[in-house]
């Protein structure tokens, strides 16, 4: 269901946790029904994110780490 999701980043910080560089990417995510509405961050490693810093890469990261945490 996940991978059917509309995902649109809607802001991107960057924030010392524990010593820790980190990103939070802030995001929307909408089934093709309209009917399911998620929101929230995914924190991802600084590395994480330079590998593909465009609104395409993110939201691929954002779906993979919301099917990793949801399994």
């Amino acid at each position: 269901m996940i991978e059917e999701m509309s995902i649109k980043v809607n802001n991107v910080q960057f924030v010392t946790v524990e010593n820790e560089e980190k990103v939070h990417i802030h995001f929307r995510g909408m089934d093709p029904a309209g009917q399911l509405d998620l929101n929230g961050y995914i924190p991802v490693t600084v590395q994480d994110y330079e590998k593909d810093a465009s609104l395409e890469g993110m939201s691929g990261l954002v779906k993979n780490k919301l099917m990793e945490r949801l399994a």
